[in-house]
């Protein structure tokens, strides 16, 4: 039972009770016109919202004394806090009361923001493709230039670059007072601009949520942020009325638009202490219709939505999994698959909330001698080989008894069965192309179906991937992921409107990959799998799912199968990207929808050096050489920036440490001198204990660190255990490299 304690004039008493292992609400009482709803979704999220985005945000910063407070709640009351739709507490993952509040509202093409933390150097806000740094962009704030907004975007190497084809940004107002940062600014949904991310219509359910990071520091430059920095997924156009939280809007639509749930768990899991391990777990309609309405009995299932149930301490284990309707749990393990059996119904990974289905779309289940039992092919990653973790993990299944208008069905392209199991990936940039020839789809496809959304499946050395459907040799459809990012989204999903497939259709699914391995099943190996999740749903006379895989070294086995070629790319410009280029070199590249003459030429601006190499004795490592510079002109100022965001009047130079291994080194800290008060230094950036970016990183792996310094003094500190080594680069020059513990101090 809480009181808004900010309005007493207008305070609202609600009750909000839920089940906090399934995340499902059970209870809820509104009274007054308030609305709020409270949701916390693994301990990184916290959503509050009201008809008026403001009045709730007086709740945000809730370990903040109202005297500390003051310039937040101050703006609070100003007409431009009000005039916002929306609100969101970004979280931070180390403690959810610290964070950033964001608002948002959108008007005709307009999208306007705000957003507010407690901080003294810098803060910034950004559009995610994936939920992550890589394919981001990202506007930022800093105190020293408080009437200049930086437009920015990052690739796959968390260096924050400077949009070089235009400044969108438009800075309407900045506070700096007593230790806080509130910014709004506008820019257009769609910018015109390679260098930024369309914001896109998020309303429809079963499409992506808009997925926003944040990140803030007190630096006077924008640079590390250590634990300030949270990451959330929102519903940019969706009702006002509705909760921010995508979580939260999905349970709302399963729960009031389904009969009932059921779930498929493990009943208590204990993980192997092994790198990999899949584990396949299967229940039966007889094991389930208990959790049916009335025991399953006369009772018609069809699946119209799906959430995942992820334990808290399993959820670093837990890889992906997916999940396929089947005959019976006799022999359902791995050496029991028939794949011309299972029809794949649903998959989670990373950053996946769950799924919806439209309301004329649902999967029938139980209703027929393929689907008597569903099938959860759960994939464990465990490096470190930790013992004594129990999993109950599993999926909640949202059905209706009634029967809807469409039939579900999930088309499988690429490589989804491991045809390539075994076969090596080069180093370097290398192109994998699936491509099946319209022959499949005339097999299945009668009358054209609707395809509502598609996923994208690599693992961590993929780093782009496009799906395509070709008809009468032009490309009629393309969806993509610009810099993939497995950690984000392990199967991406990209925003887009729903569309149609005819017989003879062709498609072809390409992956990129930079220095991979092998494709195989473990986590640190490679797949290649295009979904497509469409409507009404089409088998062959002989009752075969819609796949088309590459067979490997058995062909003939499936009613319709790939064709594979590799290429090694000589250089990142092969990858062909977009997001990212100049836009002289999108205007200046011949960009052809017939497939037969396809190029599509992506290069970087001649003022920016990507990618350059320097070799030491024992080590090859990539560093950016070209320190090119930009004129911004925002809100009646102007600043000279570099690319890598080191804001001020004068440019700054990337400083950069490589460690190997890395679990051997205890503490590194990189310190700038006061330049008034010489003996004081000001820290920079860290490598402490448990930084979560490093968690995924193995013995004898290397760590690379980058950060923008300007010219002053600064010092060095490291310690470490036996066997550690370490190089410090400036502007690519070896500037130091010992194997020792030490403390160095260099200038520039």
């Amino acid at each position: 039972l809480l009181k808004n304690e900010h309005s007493p004039a207008s305070s609202v008493t609600y009750i909000h009770s839920f089940d906090v292992w399934w995340g499902r609400r059970t209870t809820m009482t509104y009274l007054h016109h308030l609305l709020l709803l409270f949701f916390i979704s693994g301990s990184s999220l916290i959503i509050k919202y009201t008809d008026a985005a403001a009045d709730a945000a007086n709740s945000f910063f809730s370990t903040i004394s109202d005297a500390d407070k003051q310039p937040y709640t101050t703006w609070l009351t100003t007409d431009n806090a009000a005039s916002y739709d929306r609100s969101i507490f970004l979280s931070t993952t180390a403690d959810p009361t610290k964070g950033m509040a964001t608002f948002w509202k959108i008007t005709g093409d307009d999208f306007h923001v705000a957003f507010a933390t407690m901080a003294t150097g810098w803060a910034a806000f950004g559009i995610a493709e994936s939920g992550g740094m890589f394919g981001a962009d990202v506007v930022s704030f800093t105190t020293a230039d408080p009437t200049v907004l930086v437009d920015g975007y990052i690739l796959d190497n968390r260096q924050v670059r400077v949009d070089t084809n235009s400044q969108d940004w438009t800075l309407i107002s900045s506070t700096v007072e007593d230790g806080w940062i509130i910014v709004e600014a506008t820019r257009k949904l769609d910018t015109g601009d390679t260098q930024d991310n369309t914001i896109k219509n998020d309303s429809e359910l079963w499409g992506p949520p808009s997925r926003i990071i944040a990140a803030w520091g007190d630096m006077e430059f924008v640079s590390y942020h250590g634990d300030n920095r949270a990451r959330a997924s929102v519903r940019f156009f969706a009702d006002p009325s509705s909760s921010s939280s995508e979580s939260d809007v999905l349970l709302d639509v399963l729960e009031k638009k389904s009969d009932g749930y059921f779930d498929v768990v493990h009943d208590a899991y204990d993980i192997p202490a092994q790198t990999t391990t899949y584990k396949y777990l299967c229940k039966s309609f007889d094991e389930l219709k208990d959790q049916f309405v009335g025991g399953g009995s006369n009772t018609d299932v069809i699946m119209i939505g799906a959430t995942p149930i992820i334990t808290k301490e399993a959820r670093q284990f837990v890889h992906h999994y997916i999940v396929t309707a089947i005959p019976s749990c006799k022999n359902s393990g791995n050496e029991g698959i028939d794949y011309f059996t299972r029809e794949h119904i649903y998959g989670w990974t990373p950053g996946d909330h769950g799924m919806v289905l439209p309301d004329n779309v649902g999967f029938p289940l139980f209703d027929s001698g393929t689907n008597q039992a569903i099938l959860i092919e759960m994939h464990y990653n465990n490096p470190k080989k930790i013992s004594g973790i129990t999993d109950f993990s599993g999926a909640r299944f949202h059905y209706t008894s009634t029967p809807r208008q469409y039939d579900a069905g999930i088309i499988q392209l690429g490589d989804p069965f491991l045809g390539l199991r075994g076969v090596k990936i080069n180093d370097g940039f290398t192109q994998h192309d699936f491509t099946c020839d319209g022959k499949c789809s005339s097999q299945f496809l009668d009358e054209p179906v609707t395809v509502i959304m598609e996923r994208l499946h690599m693992h961590k050395t993929g780093t782009r991937m496009v799906n395509e459907v070709v008809r009468g040799g032009e490309i009629v459809h393309t969806a993509k992921v610009e810099v993939f990012d497995f950690d984000q989204q392990g199967a991406f999903q990209p925003q887009q409107d729903s569309y149609q497939l005819q017989a003879g259709d062709k498609f072809r699914t390409t992956c990129y990959y930079k220095d991979g391995t092998v494709f195989e099943e473990g986590s640190q190996d490679e797949m290649c799998i295009g979904y497509m999740f469409y409507y009404p749903a089409a088998k062959t006379i002989a009752g075969f799912p819609f796949v088309c895989p590459y067979p490997g070294d058995y062909p003939g086995q499936f009613p319709c199968e790939a064709k594979y070629k590799s290429t090694d790319l000589s250089d990142y410009d092969g990858l062909g990207r977009i997001f990212g280029t100049p836009l002289e070199t999108q205007e200046t590249t011949t960009t052809s929808t017939t497939e037969a003459t396809t190029t599509s030429t992506t290069t970087e601006a001649t003022t920016t050096t990507e990618y350059t190499t320097t070799t030491t004795a024992d080590a090859t490592t990539t560093t950016s050489t070209t320190e090119a510079t930009t004129t911004t002109t925002t809100a009646g100022a102007t600043t000279t920036v570099s690319p890598y965001l080191c804001t001020g009047t004068t440019s700054g130079k990337i400083f950069k440490i490589v460690i190997t291994p890395t679990s051997s080194i205890t503490s590194l800290e990189l310190l700038k001198q006061n330049n008034e008060e010489k003996d004081e230094y000001k820290l920079v950036t860290t490598y402490p204990a448990g930084d979560d970016e490093l968690e995924e990183l193995e013995v004898g792996l290397k760590y690379v660190k980058k950060s923008c310094v300007v010219p002053g003094a600064y010092k060095f500190v490291i310690t470490k255990s036996e066997g550690a080594c370490y190089k410090g680069f400036l502007k690519g020059k070896k500037i130091f490299g010992e194997c020792d513990d030490g403390e160095y101090e260099f200038e520039f």
